[in-house]
């Protein structure tokens, strides 16, 4: 003690015993508080750019749109998508916004023990540094203390992870307007009265972008992104492009460091069950374990029976989008109970509607994760089994209707399914996808009678909108399903189709191959009307390698099949055949005569498409000739057939030709005009080979103009779309031209 710490009892005066006592009042000290509560911004952060700049503008407690101020945001997505981490980048770039400070709390939503609101409203009170024996023990009075002393401060934002529902986030809500609160949650909240955000996975480049930064963060050094960036790319596309996903294989490769970025990408590519291998050890920097597996099970663990049935049969269609068509056929319910459960997992973040709510999409890795729960147990894949047939039941149906309507012939005993031509075309568009990968099920034996008629019910539409790619897909299904079962007919027919998509695809060597081998397997078995196809189809094969009196014979000869069997639909196919050879042998007028006979069948057979066709082939053989007004008369009766018909492809190559017969007319304004409509439409169908050719005859105009500049420039661009066509030679050619 010092000189001033003591008690002075000198010079006073005492009449009996004393006792001196000292009291000291010393004003305690202010309680600590914490309201810079936010966790470190995510260490790998890419993307969202859009979401960022949202939430900015919505959390900024000086600004009001329209509507007044936006006192809540709630982020939502499926669990893994990256809800927390766009959380707290965001509230860290507007924190400063915030002089009254920032508070977090992990609500643990889909945890085993959710923290109840009165919790985290007394995390926030000592927070505010209210000392415990002044915490109020009744939740309606911690409530009312926490939202007065909210209103006695600066602008505050609250950021609540992870809620599960509503009620955690109502008694939490500021009473004044200067205070903002934002909300993750994997459930969309909809009775929570606000701004509402929904994330969806990253984009390629975005997923990419993440794994370079995640191992860059563990070692700057690691050279693995760089050496293999398709490999990066198909791991990006293997997790799904989900951030959680995408965070566990860089975890997996920095625990790993020698195995390249390809390696992992076969593992997870073979992997029986990619969701359960996609795990490391560990948590995240947000206590997240580093398991996909979890997050899924807890969001499909939260759901009804009803819910949980739909969810695993949405997981069987052939697609990750889907209509309700298709999900009403896979869960056998009822359309309104369907529609709100679909509702339901909607709400849950398990399924993504499409802008205009008429489809539903899935995630591929919460299908992979249903699919490896469908196989464990012999209950749900007897469950699975029979979704499937009705689905492919019901396709199967609208497809043949469709497939009548489309091609204007009636199949004896098929349903009319549709309002019109229109209608099944726009319902074969939308499904297209799903169609091909529901005929892929028929290597399955329980579902390959049905998904081999499917497969053959789509073969025309197929062609028709020049999918051959998957024309050829669906043949090679059909194929193995035909052998499996020993069916010659089915066999012969996919041999048939199989060449006939390699031929659109100038695979002609393997085209040829396939209409060989049919051709075998219809004289092996007798089969007439096989052998006529199989010989126009190799007829055609022949034209394109330039043996045009082998190929006129062939067509010659199927021609003469088909009216022996009085099949005068492929008859008329064999004749229009005929007249292309004949006029590349420059017998004209043979050839007139053959593809006007193709037109006159077609037509009073109804076959606009086929007849459109044989118009066109019509008018090439014409313009050879001197009747030019017949030729651009029977060129533009196959434009306007072909656009009747929704085949633009059709129509460019109706507008092609009249562009080149009328550049021979010298007229060549109007050559132009047409030439250039049909660049524009075959560059809008993705069409780079013929986009080639039409530029190309477009050079050749300029040049017979005495336009050396703009020829110049039309090879060169000819010679670009032949290399995206990846005809090099073409390309090549169409350079020199551009030197000359």
């Amino acid at each position: 003690m010092d000189s001033h710490d003591h008690i002075d009892f000198q010079k006073a005066t005492f009449h009996g015993p004393v006792v001196g006592k000292a009291e000291h009042h010393h004003l305690p000290a202010p309680p600590p508080t914490s309201t810079s509560a936010l966790p470190a911004p995510p260490t790998a952060f890419t993307g969202r750019a859009e979401h960022i700049e949202g939430l900015l503008k919505a959390l900024d407690p000086t600004v009001s749109d329209t509507h007044g101020p936006v006192l809540t945001c709630a982020v939502s997505g499926l669990g893994g998508v990256g809800k927390t981490a766009l959380a707290v980048q965001a509230a860290h770039a507007v924190r400063a916004r915030f002089p009254g400070g920032t508070l977090f709390v992990n609500m643990r939503g889909y945890d085993g023990a959710p923290v109840a609101p009165e919790e985290a409203a007394l995390s926030f009170l000592r927070a505010f540094g209210v000392r415990d024996e002044h915490l109020p023990a009744v939740p309606e009075e911690r409530y009312t203390l926490y939202r007065s002393l909210l209103d006695q401060r600066e602008s505050v934002l609250i950021v609540l992870d992870n809620v599960s529902a509503a009620a955690q986030v109502v008694p939490l809500l500021p009473g004044s307007t200067r205070h903002r609160v934002l909300v993750t949650s994997r459930d969309s909240l909809d009775s929570l009265t606000a701004r509402s955000i929904q994330l969806s996975p990253l984009s390629q480049d975005e997923a990419v972008g993440l794994i370079e930064q995640s191992l860059s963060a563990r070692n700057p050094a690691d050279p693995r992104a760089c050496d293999e960036p398709d490999a990066v790319r198909r791991l990006a596309a293997l997790c799904g492009c989900l951030p959680l996903a995408l965070l566990i294989a860089a975890a997996l490769l920095q625990r790993s460091r020698p195995r390249p970025v390809s390696m992992l990408a076969d593992e997870l590519q073979a992997a029986a069950d990619r969701v359960g291998r996609l795990a490391a050890p560990g948590l995240d920097q947000y206590d997240t374990p580093l398991a996909l597996r979890p997050v899924f099970e807890v969001s499909y663990q939260r759901l009804d029976a009803e819910q949980a049935r739909l969810f695993r049969m949405l997981t069987l269609a052939p697609t990750s989008d889907f209509g309700f068509d298709t999900a009403r056929a896979l869960s056998a319910m009822a359309s309104e109970e369907l529609l709100r459960t679909l509702d339901d997992l909607v709400a849950a973040s398990l399924i993504t509607p499409s802008t205009d709510g008429s489809r539903w999409g899935m995630h591929d890795l919460l299908r992979a994760y249903a699919s490896s729960m469908i196989t464990s147990e012999q209950s749900l894949i007897e469950e699975a089994t029979e979704a499937r047939n009705r689905l492919l039941r019901r396709l199967f149906l609208l497809a043949t209707s469709a497939d009548q309507l489309l091609h204007g012939q009636a199949v004896e005993n098929a349903p009319t399914l549709f309002a019109s031509r229109d209608a099944a075309l726009a319902w074969l568009d939308a499904e297209h996808a799903s169609l091909v990968n529901a005929v892929l099920w028929a290597e399955r034996e329980e579902h390959r009678r049905i998904a081999t008629g499917l497969g053959v019910s789509i073969d025309r539409y197929l062609h028709f909108r020049r999918h051959f790619t998957d024309g050829a897909t669906v043949s090679d299904a059909l194929h193995a399903a035909a052998r499996r079962d020993r069916d010659q007919t089915l066999e012969m027919f996919s041999l048939t189709t199989s060449g006939n998509a390699h031929h659109e695809l100038r695979q002609y060597r393997e085209a040829a191959i396939a209409h060989t081998l049919a051709l075998r397997l219809a004289y092996s078995i007798s089969d007439l009307s096989g052998q006529a196809a199989a010989w126009t189809n190799l007829g055609r094969c022949m034209h394109e390698w330039e043996q045009y009196d082998i190929a006129a014979q062939m067509h010659s000869h199927s021609r003469a099949l088909f009216s022996r069997l009085g099949d005068h639909h492929r008859e008329a196919m064999a004749w229009n055949n005929l007249g292309m050879a004949l006029t590349e042998l420059r017998r004209f007028q043979e050839a007139a005569q053959a593809c006007g006979s193709a037109q006159q069948i077609y037509a009073r057979l109804g076959d606009r498409q086929r007849e459109a066709t044989a118009w066109l082939n019509l008018g090439a053989a014409l313009g050879e000739g001197p009747d030019f007004d017949s030729a651009a008369n029977a060129y533009m009766n196959a434009a306007d057939l072909f656009a009747e018909q929704g085949d633009h492809h059709g129509e460019a190559s109706a507008w092609s030709n009249v562009g080149s017969l009328l550049s021979d007319l010298q007229e060549f304004d109007m050559a132009a005009k047409a030439l250039f409509t049909s660049e524009a439409v075959y560059e809008t169908l993705g069409e780079w080979y013929d986009v080639g050719r039409v530029r190309w005859n477009i050079a050749r105009l300029h040049e017979r103009q005495g336009k050396d500049l703009d020829a110049q420039a039309a090879w060169t661009a000819s010679a670009e779309a032949y290399e995206r066509a990846q005809a090099p030679e073409k390309a090549a050619k169409a350079r020199r031209n551009a030197q000359m």
